[in-house]
C-alpha cells in the first residue's frame, strides 16, 4: 500500500492562459493506492487490453471488463488473480462486444453487447443466467444503470435525428425500464433543464458519448446527478410516485476556471484541433466544434450520506504547451447540507482524447474507488485507492 499526500494548486485551465486556482481555503485530501492491476512487471493474467467496466462483490472481489479480450477478469481484494470468464462467441456466456457491465446483485452481473444486440445476466461465477434484446425501434445504449427496486435507472443522451420526437435538448437523460430491458416505464429531467441553449448543440452532441454519472443511496431515497459537462453544479432528486424523480435541490459546488469553449467555424476548429479536448462532433451531418476543459469524473454517496465528487480538468490552452494532453483529476467531498468541506487534486492522466468511459469508475462497499487508468503512453490499469478524509473532517 503506498499513501499520496498531493498538494490542491494546480494550473487552471484557462483557454488563454494559466492561473493559480484560488482553493487553498479548503483541505487536501491523502490518498491511499491499495491494488494497482494491469502493471508490465505482474503476471500475464493481470494484463488489461481496454477495461472498460469495474465492480466489486460483497467479498470485495474485483471484476473487470475488458474489451479487448471480451473476457471479465476476476481478482480478489487484494489484486490477487483469481479466474477469467466470457470471451469471444455469440453463445451462451461469450460476447460480440461488451460496452457495459454493471453489478445487478450481490452474486449477478449485467452486460450490455450492442454485437449481439442484448443485455446479458450472468452469475459472478461466469454461468449464464438469461439475455434480453435490445428493442431496434427504440434503442436504450445506457452509459450507467443502478437499481432502485425492481427497477433499473438508466442514463444516456439518445442521439436519434431530430424528426424522432422530442427534440434534442428536451431530451431526458434518466430512462426507467424494467429488468428485461423490454418496457420503459418512466423518463426524467430532460438537457434543457441544464440551463444550456440549442444553440450549444456542441455540449449536447457531447453529452451523447459521456453524459456524467449519477448514484444512488442504499436505501434508494435520494439520486445524485453530475453532468457530463461539468461546469460547477450537482443535482440531487428524491423519487415521485410515478418511477419518475424529482429534483430536490440544484447543488452549488467548486467552479472550474473553465469549462467549455464552442468554436463557430471550421477554420477556428482547425487551428485548434491539435489541443486535447477539442473535437468536432456531428450531429445528423451537421457539425459542431468546441472544446471542453471541465469534465465529470464520477460521483457517489459515502457510507455516512457524504458525496464525492469527482471531475477532470484540462492542463494549458496553449496546443505548443508539453502537458496540453495531462487532465488533472480532483475530488471534492460534500457534507449532509450538501457544502463543501474539502477539496483536493489527486492525480493526473495523460490523454489523447476526451476520455467516453467513467474514469472513477466504481466504489465498493468500504468507500474503496476504482480508477480506470488510461495513459496514453502506458499499459492500461485498474487502480484501488481511498480518501482518507478522517483527519481533516
Amino acid at each position: 500500500m503506498s499513501i499520496m499526500m498531493l498538494a490542491i494548486s494546480m494550473v487552471s485551465c484557462e483557454p488563454s492562459g494559466s492561473a493559480e486556482r484560488n482553493i487553498s481555503r479548503t483541505p487536501s485530501v491523502p490518498v491511499h493506492i491499495d491494488v494497482v492491476i494491469g502493471e508490465e512487471d505482474q503476471p500475464f493474467e493481470h494484463l488489461l487490453g481496454n477495461p472498460i467496466g469495474v465492480c466489486t462483490d460483497s467479498k470485495g472481489n474485483i471484476y473487470i471488463a475488458d474489451k479487448a479480450s471480451l473476457k471479465v477478469k476476476v481478482f480478489d481484494s487484494q489484486g490477487n488473480y483469481l479466474r477469467s470468464f466470457g470471451g469471444r462467441g455469440r453463445g451462451p456466456g461469450e460476447f460480440l462486444d461488451i460496452n457495459l457491465m454493471q453489478l445487478a446483485g450481490d452474486d449477478t452481473l449485467l452486460f450490455q453487447d450492442r454485437g449481439k444486440l442484448e443485455f446479458i445476466y450472468m452469475t459472478t461465477q461466469g454461468e449464464y443466467i438469461s439475455s434480453h434484446p435490445v428493442n431496434l425501434s427504440n434503442q436504450y445504449y445506457p452509459k450507467t444503470i443502478k437499481w432502485n427496486k425492481r427497477n433499473s435507472i438508466g442514463l444516456m443522451q439518445k442521439a436519434s435525428p431530430p424528426r424522432f420526437p422530442p427534440p434534442p435538448i428536451q431530451r431526458p437523460l434518466f430512462y426507467v425500464y424494467d429488468k428485461e430491458f423490454q418496457t420503459q416505464r418512466a423518463a426524467f429531467f430532460p438537457f434543457n433543464q441544464l440551463g444550456y441553449t440549442e444553440s450549444e448543440m456542441f455540449v449536447w452532441s457531447s453529452f451523447i458519448y459521456q453524459p456524467g454519472s449519477f448514484d444512488l443511496l442504499p436505501e434508494s431515497n435520494k439520486l445524485i446527478y453530475s453532468p457530463g459537462v461539468y461546469i460547477g453544479k450537482l443535482y440531487e432528486f428524491i423519487p415521485s410516485d410515478n418511477l419518475k424523480w424529482t429534483l430536490q435541490k440544484t447543488i452549488t459546488a467548486y467552479t472550474p476556471s473553465s469549462t467549455y469553449e464552442i468554436y463557430n467555424s471550421e477554420a477556428e476548429y482547425e487551428s485548434m484541433r491539435e489541443i486535447p479536448g477539442v473535437n468536432m462532433i456531428r450531429f445528423v451531418s451537421i457539425p459542431s466544434w468546441g472544446r471542453l476543459y471541465s469534465i465529470d469524473a464520477g460521483v457517489y454517496y459515502l457510507n455516512d450520506g457524504k458525496i464525492a465528487h469527482f471531475f477532470g480538468e484540462w492542463r494549458g490552452g496553449d496546443k505548443t504547451l508539453e502537458e496540453g494532453n495531462t487532465l488533472d483529476i480532483s475530488v471534492q467531498i460534500l457534507d449532509d447540507k450538501r457544502t463543501i468541506i474539502a477539496h483536493s487534486y489527486l492525480f493526473s492522466l495523460t490523454l489523447d482524447r476526451r476520455p467516453s468511459l467513467l474514469l472513477v469508475n466504481w466504489k465498493d462497499n468500504e468507500d474503496n474507488f476504482y480508477l480506470l487508468n488510461l495513459n496514453k503512453d502506458d499499459v492500461p490499469k485498474v487502480t484501488k485507492f481511498r480518501l482518507d478524509l478522517d483527519g481533516i473532517l
